[in-house]
């Protein structure tokens, strides 16, 4: 498995988030650590299993196979939560989107403005077109275009391209909501049905 996990808690029955990271920089293993210093400590406690993919633009199809084979060995009950992408990490998010999936949350945390990213009634977008600067100086323009597209579903906000990542998967976390009593029930111990339909669903 090219996935990293996070689970914020010892639950079984969890909602997941899923976060790709970014280019440069920005690697899984960045990510990774950003979440365990900066957002996990500050965040409102849910139920969640955090997903980072090996790469910006790692298929939907292996980020779901992946989440299918974790959840299978350690026994979890899962359910789809949201999709972040950050930075280049939009690459991985328009995937998912032309793809298909059924996570009902879809967030992009300064993202570059790639084709495909933003086609979804479903996603909101916090971004800075400052933070983007030589070389890729280009891109905030075309991310502030986006943004205008988007209308009251982009938020412009004064931080900079690290800390947009920090405050929207503490955003997605908060969302998360615990299970409801039937839904429980309904995954019960056979997680494999779970994960199949969402990988089935993923490549219609």
């Amino acid at each position: 498995m090219g996935s990293k996990f996070i689970k914020t808690s010892p639950a079984t029955n969890l909602k997941v988030v899923v976060v790709y990271p970014g280019t440069g920089y920005g690697t899984q293993a960045y990510v990774e650590g950003r979440i365990a210093s900066n957002v996990l400590p500050h965040a409102d406690s849910q139920d969640v299993l955090i997903v980072i993919p090996e790469r910006h633009n790692t298929a939907w199809t292996e980020v779901i196979e992946d989440i299918d084979q974790y959840a299978k060995n350690e026994r979890l009950n899962i359910t789809p939560g949201a999709i972040i992408g950050w930075s280049g990490g939009a690459q991985g998010v328009a995937q998912a989107i032309a793809t298909g999936n059924e996570f009902p949350t879809i967030l992009l945390a300064d993202p570059s403005p790639v084709s495909g990213a933003f086609d979804d009634p479903r996603v909101r977008m916090w971004y800075q077109p400052g933070n983007w600067k030589g070389k890729y100086a280009h891109l905030g323009p075309r991310q502030a275009e986006v943004a205008t597209r988007l209308g009251p579903r982009a938020t412009l906000v004064q931080l900079d391209h690290n800390q947009i990542l920090d405050e929207v998967i503490k955003t997605a976390i908060q969302e998360q909501k615990s299970f409801p009593t039937g839904l429980v029930l309904l995954v019960g111990v056979p997680v494999v049905l779970i994960a199949g339909t969402l990988l089935w669903r993923a490549r219609r």
